[in-house]
């Protein structure tokens, strides 16, 4: 989905292509390159939907509050972040694709690409090491990173689509879920406000989750907060 255009109801996994935007009309983007990468190797059942905060050619951008509401929302939804930055700081900078690294980087669903001659990369890749982020060094293999990370997918309509793949597959999320749609419940809106990675195989990953719901019972829509803590599972 180009920016500024309405996603899908529904998909089976998600994918933000983040990093820095050519200005120069005549330098092509990087993210055609990648949307082939991610059909070429995506196996799963069923829709892959693949984020790109740049209009189709030929197109034009949203005003500026706009495009970045739309890239909020679009990263809220994602179950992968990928970032490429091939830096050059002469022609290709990408500052604000630190910004967003540091927004996303230790939210469980950063990938982290970039060619061996990108700038200044030092600082960005400490983080990823630390963080256990993978990291890539071309854009194939930044694509299956990706794909690796979301597997097989999970089908999510409406408001589901906005629980990342990590907190979606977590026991007690479905647990919770699963009791609140035998009541009649009805997912609207949610946002991670916090994420932990499990610790080992064995063990779950710890997330905050902050749900808009819709009781079955027809009253007004509600917002509640879910914490899941290792190896406690759901505490509120």
């Amino acid at each position: 989905m180009y920016v500024g255009r309405k996603a899908p109801d529904s998909w089976d996994a998600s994918v933000y292509l983040c990093g820095p935007t050519p200005t120069d009309p005549a330098e092509p983007s990087w993210r055609p390159a990648a949307v082939a990468a991610l059909r070429a190797a995506w196996a799963g059942p069923g829709r892959l939907a693949v984020f790109l905060p740049e209009p189709a050619a030929g197109g034009d951008y949203p005003a500026y509050a706009d495009q970045i509401a739309w890239e909020e929302v679009a990263m809220r939804r994602s179950d992968v972040v990928l970032f490429w930055i091939p830096r050059d700081m002469a022609r290709l900078p990408g500052l604000v694709s630190n910004i967003k690294w540091g927004a996303w980087y230790d939210s469980g669903r950063a990938v982290l690409g970039a060619p061996p001659e990108a700038e200044r990369m030092a600082y960005l890749l400490h983080f990823a090491d630390a963080l256990g982020v993978p990291v890539e060094r071309t854009l194939p293999g930044a694509a299956e990173a990706a794909l690796r990370a979301v597997g097989t997918g999970g089908r999510r309509t409406g408001g589901e689509r906005a629980v990342p793949l990590p907190v979606w597959r977590s026991e007690p999320f479905r647990r919770w879920y699963a009791d609140g749609r035998a009541a009649g419940l009805r997912l609207l809106d949610a946002r991670v406000e916090w994420y932990e990675p499990a610790p080992s195989p064995a063990a779950g990953p710890a997330w905050l989750l902050t749900v808009t719901v819709a009781p079955g019972d027809g009253a007004a829509p509600s917002v509640a907060r879910l914490l899941a803590a290792q190896g406690q599972g759901m505490l509120m």
